[in-house]
């Protein structure tokens, strides 16, 4: 079976052995580490999917906005 992405999903780190295992070495509170991770995801920038990328650069070369404006 082959992963699609490598980063690990926020419920699977909640859920990891050896993330939890760093926690309690650290004393640090499994909910604690779910709000740094969720903050943290919060602020995030979203990846642009491959068809984000294409109309945000053909919106680029034809100097308009990326997202249509309709009104």
């Amino acid at each position: 079976m082959r992963k699609t992405r490598d980063d690990l999903t926020i419920s699977e780190a909640l859920r990891d052995p050896l993330i939890a295992m760093v926690l309690r070495a650290d004393g640090v509170k499994l909910e604690d580490f779910k709000q740094l991770l969720e903050t943290a995801a919060d602020k995030r920038q979203p990846r642009l999917t491959p068809v984000g990328k294409m109309i945000g650069a053909l919106a680029s070369r034809a100097n308009l906005p990326a997202m249509p404006c309709f009104g």
